[in-house]
């Protein structure tokens, strides 16, 4: 599997849990705290000590073109936190933990008729049979889930390579694994109805996509919220609700706990996906219960 694959890859399963905590919020968009704003200073004691970058998984020119006040804050940060390290050894971790392991193929697990729809939806984006057959079905979800892409470069993966580049220091607030046995934790059957629901949904992908990103350029996260909430109905529900303790909440209190030192040392840029941020259990109100005075700065 050539490199620019297993990025865009790895970059889709921080789509897809960008997509489910959007799912997850509760709240109406009107009440949704840091509703606006995609940067934001973080201060302790009156003084700043880093800053919290919102990310949306696109490599738009739009979005990669960082404002002139993100630009500002992330040169001037001597330290990068993203969400997991996009080095080699993730993105081979990444890839193989999509694999069935256990000598079954995918076509032992969906019914006939999911199979082919799957095969031929795959076949749309460029994917032959031959390459999905040991594929589990969340890792299918998230293949045919990806927005279409020529360079591979998303937002996350350049700011990652830049910071590098500049010799700044890097690390993850999660590794690759805790990530993946999100996925891995789910039953066959909520893999099975993950992969079925986004067959169902193949055709709004488009238009979806372009919600997303007008929202996101108009640094409107209750917008985002409102867009992925109307995706939420009928089967999906209940697997929702499985999944709301992992992909949101515990992964949102795990990252601001992993903060605390890097913001103790101070002259930190954070960048995880836009959604991580609003709502009552967010990490800028979570980070606020902890002391920490929040001001958006873009």
């Amino acid at each position: 599997m050539r490199q620019d694959r297993k990025e865009r890859l790895l970059c889709g399963m921080l789509l897809l849990l960008m997509v489910s905590i959007a799912w997850l919020t509760p709240l109406r968009a009107a009440e949704l705290p840091f509703s606006q704003g995609l940067l934001f200073q973080v201060e302790r004691d009156g003084e700043p000590v880093g800053y919290l970058f919102g990310t949306m998984h696109s490599e738009d020119p739009r979005v990669l073109a960082l404002p002139g006040p993100v630009e500002r804050a992330f040169v001037e940060s001597p330290r990068l936190l993203v969400e997991v390290n996009m080095d080699g050894a993730s993105l081979l971790a990444s890839v193989a933990a999509m694999l069935l392991d256990d000598g079954r193929e995918l076509r032992d697990i969906l019914d006939p008729a999911l199979y082919r729809e799957t095969v031929a939806t795959a076949a749309r984006l460029g994917l032959p049979e031959a390459a999905l057959r040991y594929y589990k079905p969340w890792a299918l979800a998230i293949m045919l889930s990806l927005p279409p892409s020529e360079t591979g470069l998303f937002l996350d993966l350049v700011l990652y390579r830049r910071a590098l580049e500049l010799n700044k220091e890097v690390a993850g607030l999660e590794t690759i694994r805790e990530q993946l046995d999100l996925f891995d934790s789910l039953s066959e059957e909520d893999q099975v109805l993950l992969l079925r629901d986004t067959l169902n949904n193949f055709e709004q992908l488009p238009t979806i996509f372009q919600a997303l990103l007008d929202r996101y350029l108009d640094r409107d996260l209750a917008g985002l919220v409102e867009i992925n909430r109307q995706l939420v109905g009928g089967s999906t529900e209940p697997l929702v609700e499985r999944f709301q303790a992992k992909a949101v909440d515990e992964r949102n209190r795990r990252m601001v706990e992993r903060l605390e030192a890097p913001l103790a040392r101070g002259g930190v840029f954070v960048a995880v996906g836009a959604l991580h941020l609003p709502g009552e259990q967010g990490i800028l109100r979570l980070l606020e219960r902890r002391g920490y005075r929040i001001v958006r700065k873009y």
